[in-house]
């Protein structure tokens, strides 16, 4: 009872009682492998960070150990990405994704592939290595458009913002424009979302563009009015700030 009332909690984006709800679950024993995503995310839109980690940690092992390496690479880039969004401890991140590319090596493209680049494009953009960052770029756009919009959309902004810090400062805002039409348009999970909205916001502000950032800010803002998963975006950490 207490799982289908966490789910339904979820749903309606009260992520403050879908956490409360899953705990006791998962303290009674009735969550499975496949509950633990969903573990994952609440915890992290109520703001639980280190409970978010040990869900996707689980989820890998248990992973591991049913022998289903895509789901485990799956469940290795998410610790990845909140490691970077959270901490910027960029040794155990690298870990994570050499861990999740170890496991794609060789299979089939498929959305942990898409994320695997994402994340990775962050990940040498934050050590400073600009080309590798874009080519990871291209890499999470052509996989994502093909199974996974939120890791395309991702992909996407950080190409923007590669190519605005490359010179190519219009290029980069037409980029910016539509990937934030895709942020406000409820075809995206609301950690990407964030993810998306945070990106474009903060690379106006570094351009001064601040009237073009509020008016982003608005048209969010009424998307969150409209769509209950909006409510976690204050739990989304900005990556840019660490950059």
């Amino acid at each position: 009872m207490s799982l289908q009332r966490a789910r339904e909690a979820a749903a309606r984006g009260d992520w403050d009682e879908g956490y409360k709800l899953l705990t006791k679950a998962d303290s009674d024993g009735l969550l499975g492998p496949a509950d633990l995503p969903l573990l994952g995310e609440v915890a992290y839109a109520a703001g639980h960070l280190d409970a978010t980690i040990e869900a996707w940690e689980r989820m890998h092992a248990l992973s591991v150990q049913a022998g289903d390496p895509v789901a485990a690479a799956t469940a290795a880039v998410r610790v990845a990405m909140h490691l970077l969004l959270d901490t910027a401890l960029m040794a155990p991140v690298r870990g994570w994704l050499a861990r999740a590319e170890h496991l794609l090596e060789g299979r089939q493209e498929t959305s942990a592939h898409a994320w695997l680049a994402a994340v990775r494009t962050y990940e040498r953009m934050l050590t400073g290595d600009v080309d590798g960052a874009r080519q990871w770029s291209e890499r999470a756009i052509e996989v994502g458009s093909e199974c996974d919009a939120a890791a395309c959309a991702v992909g996407r902004v950080a190409g923007a913002r590669l190519r605005i810090l490359s010179g190519e400062v219009a290029e980069g805002l037409a980029l910016l424009d539509e990937v934030g039409v895709a942020a406000v348009s409820g075809g995206l999970d609301a950690l990407s979302t964030g993810l998306v909205y945070c990106e474009l916001v903060c690379a106006l502000q570094g351009l001064a563009q601040y009237d073009v950032a509020e008016e982003w800010t608005d048209a969010m803002e009424r998307w969150c009015r409209t769509n209950a998963s909006g409510a976690s975006m204050g739990a989304v950490a900005c990556i840019v700030r660490r950059s």
